[in-house]
């Protein structure tokens, strides 16, 4: 089941460049990191071998210096796999203390943000 991690980690990086933010750059350029401080998963079905799935991924909290993501896992049959989530927490690049998230980072997740209706 730890495969399931992984699967979130590249829907991460992809999300990212999507927002044309990648992390490649973030880690390469700017003086803040986004390090992973939490990460948590709920297993509903196995992923077999050769099983194909996809990735839903959403901002599940949008705070001053952290977001936590929310991850679903989908088979083929439209059948929900797992079910995670992850904390990411800025930090000043030097000291690993922590600071706001940057106005474009924050921009850019905004519109994926989860709603709920009452």
């Amino acid at each position: 089941f730890g495969r399931n991690f992984d699967y979130f980690h590249d829907a991460y990086v992809a999300f990212l460049e999507a927002l044309e933010m990648p992390l490649h750059k973030n880690l390469d350029n700017e003086d803040y990191l986004i390090p992973l401080v939490h990460a948590e998963a709920d297993f509903s079905a196995p992923i077999r071998f050769g099983d194909r799935c996809d990735v839903q991924i959403r901002v599940a909290r949008l705070g001053t210096s952290s977001y936590t993501l929310s991850y679903t896992l989908v088979g083929d049959q439209q059948q929900v796999l797992t079910q995670g989530q992850t904390v990411h927490c800025c930090v000043h690049r030097q000291t690993f203390a922590s600071c706001p998230l940057p106005e474009r980072l924050r921009q850019a997740l905004l519109p994926y943000v989860e709603t709920t209706s009452p």
